[in-house]
């Protein structure tokens, strides 16, 4: 009996440890409008369970956070009282809800809450509504959708001639987007039929078989469609048929089984897509509900994973989920910072159903361009990464984070260098150098170098890998008697700039942070740059600035110019408008920001070649590019090779891979190092570019590539 109490002893203890470790452990609360065990529901829980039993989340200051859950019904309370719930909550973040339907005449409620909203609805109208920047659409527009079907039906089927048949009103958007991106490959439309009343499914089933398509392509409810495709399949036709809704449970339940084979549709994710990261989703999701997860399930996973990676960093969360880039996701690469205000991905599947009935994948597409269907998202170089349950993010490079309330940043390395400005806490900048003895780290600060104390700081990445920056020459001391003091004036500066990487003739969003650093509230000012090649002029107007506060604005605009990395320098208080005092004007408003200016990718990936495997670098399977015989990449058809050298996987451009140097028709061993950069003319005609990762002669190498549309 003593043993036992000892026993029970022990367990209480630990519970009353745990229970206070977790109270203390601060809370983040994410709103959910949907059923206790709805699709969002389901893959947000998922995604909360692991993040927490990770951790939780590391914020920018060091801390930990958890995240918890609320969940609000909107079939049992209504939109509306189930969004002045979470508004009493204090979540930072809400999902849902699922459809379009839910939201038009709530929309403004749902605004109201001044906090992220990402939805997996998909009408493409969605995001053109908001005009408060706070809805997020977590799954591929529409448009895209019907994009990928398009270039599926013409490209792989050779369809020259298709039927539209849209079944109820809420299609409208997918049907037109289809319909567009139809003509974009003259792909023709015949006829095109519309539900209407006075009209059933049959009546405009018998008008599609008089025209007789190759093809036809039919929005509406599962009901509607397999009602559509029964009447079609007993009447005898036997064309391609696509829908929507062909990987649902309710459209193959209502559907023979020996009809089901050879019906498409598009999804945003299925259950059957061969990539590595969906095979740990579904794995850890069935062994969680014992049940498949959708494509519903799939995006909120993902949506809490992308909030807890703009949590991860410092400033506000609606401000910095625009600005993420690379964030892998179970549907793909999620890149908000390159598309659209709002919009995540842009990642679809193309499906056909086998003769049991299940969806398999046999297309996959990203942003309107096809890609391998079993290759996972990556990141910039296409290294393959499955997903982590841990939200915590890994800088790219080499980068600092401020670990105190205020850091100097100064001219040199040591404390009697001038002070050039100062870093918050949570700041993080990239590393561009170190002193010989790691001691003191250098970046790019106002457009000058700062150097900063290593052991101030957190530092992420190999610092070994930066190069060794030589020290200025040591400052004149001041006399002892010298006092520094704070100028009783603003400062208005500009503190970074991203993203980095602009694509010609697609219009730019340049995140500025702009910092008043005085001790005096700032009125009106302007922030502008002029961005070469084209020499683009863009400004923007502020009302004000309070002292110590920062902001975001944006610089916009499209280049059309020559590829390449320029710098164009951002003026801050651009028509010295703001009393800054004689250091604050002469030192300090001018901010150099680089960027790497390039075409349009059509494809990216990383492959390993064992001797004689070759590569389509265009993944279009009309021909390959290059082989590897063990001893040497040689091309295949009528295309180049060249070691391009002294050059950096992550600066090459377009207009680097001149076919003028792009020459040879094969490189030995000998010339690949690691690290090496390969240009490539395409059996297409089109540039490309190789780094290799790794090479073993006579056996396999790894090689990560890019081909330009």
């Amino acid at each position: 009996m003593k043993r036992l109490w000892q026993i029970l002893f022990v367990l209480l203890l630990c519970l009353t440890i745990f229970a206070t470790v977790t109270a203390q452990t601060p809370v983040f609360r994410i709103g959910v409008l949907d059923e206790d065990r709805g699709a969002i529901s389901n893959g947000a829980r998922l995604a909360v369970a692991q993040i927490n039993d990770s951790g939780g989340v590391l914020g920018a200051d060091g801390s930990r956070f958890r995240l918890e859950l609320v969940i609000q019904s909107v079939e049992s309370l209504g939109l509306p009282d189930a969004v002045a719930n979470l508004g009493q909550a204090s979540v930072i973040a809400v999902l849902g809800p699922q459809t379009l339907s839910q939201l038009p005449n709530d929309l403004t409620a749902l605004q109201a809450l001044n906090v992220p909203v990402l939805t997996p609805a998909l009408d493409d109208t969605l995001i053109l509504s908001d005009l408060s920047g706070l809805i997020f659409r977590s799954r591929a527009a529409e448009v895209w959708q019907g994009r990928a079907l398009a270039d599926y039906l013409v490209r792989q089927l050779a369809v020259t001639r298709v039927a539209t048949i849209q079944l109820d009103l809420e299609s409208t958007a997918a049907n037109v987007g289809f319909t567009t991106a139809a003509r974009g490959v003259n792909l023709a439309v015949d006829p095109a039929l519309l539900l209407q009343g006075g009209s059933t499914v049959e009546t405009l089933a018998a008008d599609v078989l008089q025209a007789n398509p190759q093809a036809i392509v039919a929005y509406g409810i599962p009901e509607q469609l397999a009602l559509l495709y029964n009447t079609l399949r007993a009447a005898g036709w036997d064309g391609i048929f696509a829908c929507h809704h062909a990987d649902s449970p309710e459209f193959r339940a209502l559907v023979p089984l020996e009809r089901l084979a050879g019906v498409i549709g598009t999804s945003t994710w299925t259950f059957s897509a061969p990539d590595e990261n969906s095979d740990i989703f579904l794995n850890d999701y069935v062994r969680a509900y014992g049940e498949v997860p959708g494509a519903v399930e799939a995006a909120a996973y993902d949506s809490i994973n992308l909030l807890a990676t703009a949590i991860a960093l410092p400033g506000e969360l609606v401000n910095n989920l625009p600005r993420l880039d690379n964030v892998n996701g179970v549907q793909g690469l999620l890149r908000p910072v390159q598309l659209q205000r709002g919009e995540t991905s842009t990642y679809v599947t193309v499906v056909q159903l086998g003769r049991f009935g299940a969806p398999e994948v046999v297309a996959r597409y990203a942003g309107g361009q096809q890609i391998s269907v079993d290759t996972p998202p990556a990141g910039p170089t296409n290294t393959p990464a499955p997903i982590l349950p841990s939200a915590t993010p890994t800088p790219q490079g080499v980068v600092l984070t401020i670990t105190s309330s205020v850091q100097n940043v100064r001219s040199g390395p040591g404390l009697n260098y001038d002070i050039l400005g100062q870093l918050r806490q949570g700041d993080q900048v990239p590393i561009i150098g170190a002193s010989v003895d790691f001691a003191w780290v250098v970046i790019n600060f106002r457009g000058q170098q700062g150097w900063l104390a290593t052991y101030l700081l957190d530092v992420f990445g190999d610092l070994n890998t930066v190069p060794v920056v030589q020290p200025p020459p040591t400052p004149t001391p001041l006399p002892a008697t010298a006092t520094p003091t704070l100028s009783p004036n603003a400062d208005i500066v500009v503190i970074a700039a991203t993203p980095n990487n602009i694509t010609v003739g697609v219009g730019f969003n340049i995140q500025i942070t702009v910092r008043n650093q005085g001790n005096v509230n700032a009125g009106p000012f302007a922030v502008a740059a002029s961005f070469p090649p084209d020499n683009l002029y863009s400004a923007v107007n502020l009302s004000g600035l309070g002292a110590q506060q920062q902001t975001f604005v944006s610089l916009t605009g499209t280049l059309s110019g020559g590829t390449g990395r320029y710098t164009a320098i951002i003026i801050a208080d651009l028509n010295n408008q703001v009393a800054e005092g004689t250091a604050g004007e002469a030192n300090n408003n001018a901010f150099a920001f680089s960027y790497l200016l390039d075409r349009p990718l059509l494809a990216t990936g990383q492959i390993t070649l064992n001797p004689g495997g070759t590569l389509d670098l265009e993944n279009n399977s009309v021909a390959q590019d290059i082989r590897w015989n063990g001893g040497a990449i040689e091309v295949v058809g009528a295309n180049f090779v060249v070691v391009i050298p002294a050059t950096d996987y992550n600066n090459i451009h377009y207009d680097a891979l001149s076919p003028a140097i792009i020459n040879q028709t094969s490189i030995p061993v000998t010339s690949l190092a690691v690290g090496s950069v390969v240009g490539v003319i395409t059996v297409d005609g089109r540039r490309g570019a190789l780094r290799v990762d790794g090479v073993t002669p006579g056996a396999a190498i790894t090689l990560t590539y890019r081909v330009y549309q």
